[in-house]
Formats: structure tokens, C-alpha cells, sequence
């Protein structure tokens, strides 16, 4: 059982990103072509290394245990590959491994130190016709979808973002709803309905289809943006898991399949190995407190790995210690300069200007107005409203901005139970009222034990890179009967002592204690 291609990426994306690939080849000066007959040469980039971790693949020679084929696992360039500490790997105990998109490669450059010729310059026009083709289809198949995520976005961002603690505090909504999503298949009735009403889906096909294009958008690794989503599912050895929803969960969602021993040093390494794979070591930290125990049932986790670089990168000359206020008092950090063009964005209590990133993106960049919490600007709803529509923006002035943005480096780690339960997710984490049912059978009395979240964004001179995870434990829960029973021993009783096996090993009545 292999998991399946995403859904083909349907409508129309704007050329502007081909355009921005074009300019940025004739902005670096890096690359030189030689026109056959010709004395001139055009500037063209060297393919950006963009992210020390490429995730492409996980291991070399993996194997299929379902169907013995050959998983087309590779290496991480340069990386080798992660182990448990007992030295067995997460692919020891793959029941299946999910096949990850293949993106169009930005084309190579062409040296002037070799052979050159008409061919190899036709080869390159082919090659960047199709990463500029497969580009577009890929970022526009969301484009049905990625504005029904709005309300999701506001409602956890207000939950898990607004805090009296003077504290750092992200995390990616984007991850928290694959991995979400990847949990209605594996409830039903009222359970799976408090899910799709905060993923604001009417039914599981609307989940599916939304999960499907937005992954498609999302995953790129084609030598200029790195961004690498991707699932698992962590099984108790000896349980009888549902065949269709697992492959549900491979051929919709990515989700690779590993079955163990549940709370072993070796399964639990294993766990731990493939969170690192697949966020680039960048929560190491985070990812070594997890743990499994012997009643878990199944572990659900989700990742997201980013890297990117700025279209207009800072200069590291111009890097300066500077002070930065907060409550309570100051700290002094380096501060990065950049003065531009662009826009300055004004909200109710904020400004807001965008810094684009080479073909990947912006990041936004929010300053709350003086005598204003911060906690303040994320409960506005103009945030989100700006981000999803900066083109029609009304209140906006085009400007020379002297950005001062201190370099940073943040981690977070949530417990998200509380908040999805203030969210309306309440069935899932009571083991009298989930109904695990999709996931395996004799699924009573499983609910959501734990569910955590954990990123990390660093930005500097260059760029900024990311990662997150998201992990829900299903365990066997103590199911409280409702019934009330008075069972007082105050006249004689029998009793008995059985051993490991079962065996009775004392019986007897107690006529007076």
C-alpha cells in the first residue's frame, strides 16, 4: 500500500512568480550564458541552497514491508541519516512509508568553464519553463480552499497566541490543521463533528479535499524555497487498526505508518528520530521530552520544516547592537538595517509593512501603536483581514522604510488541550464520549491524552528558517460509569487472590473481620 499523487493542482497563479525567478538571475550576477554566435552573456543566479535540511527522503534502500517494493527512499543530502541511539532507525518499523511529491528542479546554471552549446542553452530555456509551469499549478491549487482557513486562523491564533505571560509564543496554524484534519479520520459521530465545525468543513470530504490542495501549494522542494510537510502514525504493536482509514490517511494525507512496541526505548528513539528528520533537527530540545508509554494507542504527528531567504537581503555591515524595550525592562540585541521602497500598512491600533521573501513568501512584520499591547493587535481582526487582502489595503502609504528588525531566534511549546477544548474539541479528550471507532476496533474507552505543539523561527541577515510539530496520543482511557453504586462490605464476604495467570490462589469468606 503506497500512499497516492496529490490532487492535480487546479486554476491560475499570477507569472509574477516566474517573473521574480527571472529578475533574480539577472540581479546576482552569478551565472553567465554564452549565446551561440553571439558576444554577450546574460546574468543568471546560481540555484539557491536554500535550508540545511532537504527533505527529500528518508533512507536508502527502505523498504515497503506491505507490498516489498522499493519506497524510493533516499538519503538527506549531506545529512546522513538520523537514528535512535540503539541505533535502529524509524524505517525499521515502516508498515507503510509515504511517497513525497516531486518538484520540477530549478535549472542548473551553465559554467563557462565547460563545453557549451545550443543545446545545453535550449535544455535550460525547456527546464525553466517547466519549474515556472509546475510552480503555478502547484501554489494556485489552494486557491479554492486557503480562504476558508481564516476563521481557524483567528480563533487558535487568539487562543494560544494572547497571554498575560511575558513570554515568546508561535506556532503554525497551518500544521495544527493538517494535523487536525488527519484526526477526523480517525473519529466519528459527535467527536468528528466538533472537529469539522472548527476546521469550518461541512463533512470529511470537504476536509480531504481542503487537506489535499493545501499540501499541494505548500510543498516545495525544488532548489529555491524550501517547505516540507509531513505526517505519521505512530501504532501500538497488536492492535487491529482499520486497513482503510490507514491508507486514507497515506494516499489523502502523506501519513507514514510505523507499528512498535509502545513505550520501548527504541520504538520511543525511533518517534524521536523521525520528528527530527522531518523538522530539521531545529527542535531537538522540544523533541527529546516526548514520550510514549505502554497505554498508548497511537501517536498522531504532524510537521513542518521552512527556509527561505529574503528578496532583499540585509547587510551584515549594517548590523548593530541596539536596545529593545519590554516589560519590565530592556535587553540590548543586534538590530538589522534595510532601507526600501515599499508599503507601510496602518490598522486601528498598528502599522504593518510586508518583507518578501525570494519566491517563498512574505513575512509580516506588526508594530503595535504606542500604549499598546501586543496582545491587543492579535486579538484584532484587521491582522488577518490585512494579510489575506494587502492588495486592496485601503489605509496605506508608499514610503522609503528604514527597517530596524532585531535578529531572533524563538521557540515555543503549547499544550494545545486546553485550548482546543475552549475551542469546542471536548469529546476527543473524554473517554466516556470519543468515539475512536474509524481508527481500530474495540476503540472504547480510547481518547486524547495528549496533544502538543512546538515551533521554532530563526531570522537573520540572509533569510529566515522554520520548523513546528504537532502530536496528538491516544491512549486507553479509564471509562467512569455514570451509575452510582453504594458497595459497603458490613456482613460476611467472599474473597479470592489470583495470580499473574489467573489463577486462584487463595478463596475465602470472611464471616468476622
Amino acid at each position: 500500500m503506497r500512499g497516492k499523487d496529490l490532487l492535480d493542482a487546479m486554476g491560475e497563479v499570477d507569472n509574477a512568480y516566474v517573473r521574480d525567478a527571472e529578475e533574480a538571475e539577472f540581479k546576482s550576477g552569478r551565472r553567465k550564458r554564452i549565446l551561440a554566435g553571439v558576444a554577450t552573456a546574460a546574468c543568471v543566479c546560481i540555484v539557491v541552497g536554500i535550508g540545511y535540511f532537504m527533505l527529500r527522503n528518508v533512507k536508502d534502500g527502505a523498504r515497503n514491508p506491505v507490498d516489498g517494493e522499493s519506497s524510493g527512499i533516499q538519503p538527506t543530502p549531506g545529512q546522513g541519516f538520523f537514528e535512535s541511539e540503539s541505533g535502529e532507525s524509524f524505517a525499521d518499523y515502516a508498515v507503510v512509508q509515504a511517497n513525497y511529491p516531486e518538484c520540477v528542479r530549478f535549472p542548473e546554471e551553465i559554467s563557462l568553464d565547460g563545453e557549451f552549446s545550443e543545446e545545453m542553452e535550449e535544455n535550460y530555456r525547456n527546464t525553466m519553463k517547466k519549474w515556472g509551469d509546475e510552480r503555478r499549478e502547484r501554489i494556485s491549487a489552494s486557491g479554492n480552499f486557503k480562504d476558508g482557513l481564516y476563521p481557524f486562523y483567528s480563533a487558535t491564533m487568539q487562543e494560544f497566541l494572547v497571554s498575560e505571560e511575558d513570554t515568546n509564543r508561535i506556532y503554525s496554524p497551518l500544521n495544527l490543521y493538517m494535523a487536525l484534519s488527519m484526526l477526523t479520520e480517525l473519529t466519528d459521530g459527535n467527536s468528528r463533528a466538533q472537529i469539522l465545525n472548527l476546521l469550518g468543513a461541512a463533512d470529511i470530504g470537504a476536509v480531504r479535499e481542503s487537506a489535499a490542495a493545501l499540501w499541494t501549494a505548500n510543498y516545495c522542494d525544488d532548489g529555491t524555497v524550501t517547505s516540507i510537510l509531513a505526517n505519521s502514525l505512530w501504532m501500538r504493536q497488536g492492535v487491529q487498526f482499520i486497513p482503510e482509514t490507514m491508507k486514507t490517511l497515506a494516499d489523502v494525507y502523506h501519513a507514514s505508518s510505523f507499528q512498535g512496541q509502545m513505550g520501548s526505548e527504541d520504538f520511543t528513539g525511533a518517534f524521536h528520530s523521525w520528528l527530527n528528520q522531518h523538522t530539521g533537527g531545529l527542535l531537538d530540545g522540544q523533541v527529546e521530552n516526548l514520550e510514549m508509554s505502554a497505554d498508548t494507542v497511537l501517536e498522531l504527528a504532524s510537521t513542518i520544516y521552512f527556509s527561505a531567504q529574503w528578496k532583499e537581503k540585509f547587510s551584515k555591515e549594517d548590523t548593530k547592537e541596539d536596545i529593545f524595550y519590554k516589560d519590565g525592562g530592556e535587553i540590548v540585541c543586534d538590530f538589522m538595517h534595510l532601507g526600501n521602497v515599499g508599503a507601510c500598512y496602518k490598522g486601528s491600533n498598528f502599522s504593518a509593512i510586508r518583507s518578501e521573501l525570494e519566491l517563498g513568501g512574505d513575512m509580516w512584520l506588526f508594530l503595535p501603536e504606542e500604549t499598546v499591547d501586543v496582545n491587543e493587535v492579535v486579538k484584532n481582526s484587521e491582522v488577518l483581514e490585512l494579510i489575506r487582502g494587502h492588495e486592496n489595503w485601503e489605509n496605506k502609504i508608499s514610503a522609503l522604510i528604514n527597517l530596524a528588525l532585531p535578529k531572533f531566534d524563538v521557540v515555543s511549546e503549547l499544550d494545545l488541550i486546553e485550548g482546543l477544548e475552549a475551542l469546542g474539541l471536548s469529546d476527543i479528550f473524554d473517554a466516556q464520549l470519543a468515539d475512536f471507532s474509524p481508527m481500530c476496533e474495540n476503540a472504547d474507552g480510547m481518547m486524547v491524552s495528549e496533544a502538543k505543539h512546538a515551533a521554532r523561527v530563526m531570522v537573520d541577515e540572509d533569510g529566515c528558517v522554520a520548523a513546528g510539530y504537532t502530536i496528538m496520543l491516544i491512549e486507553e482511557g479509564a471509562v467512569i460509569s455514570t451509575e452510582e453504586i453504594d458497595f459497603v462490605l458490613n456482613r460476611p464476604f467472599l474473597f479470592a487472590i489470583t495470580g499473574a495467570d489467573g489463577s486462584v490462589l487463595f478463596i475465602g469468606v470472611v464471616e468476622e473481620p
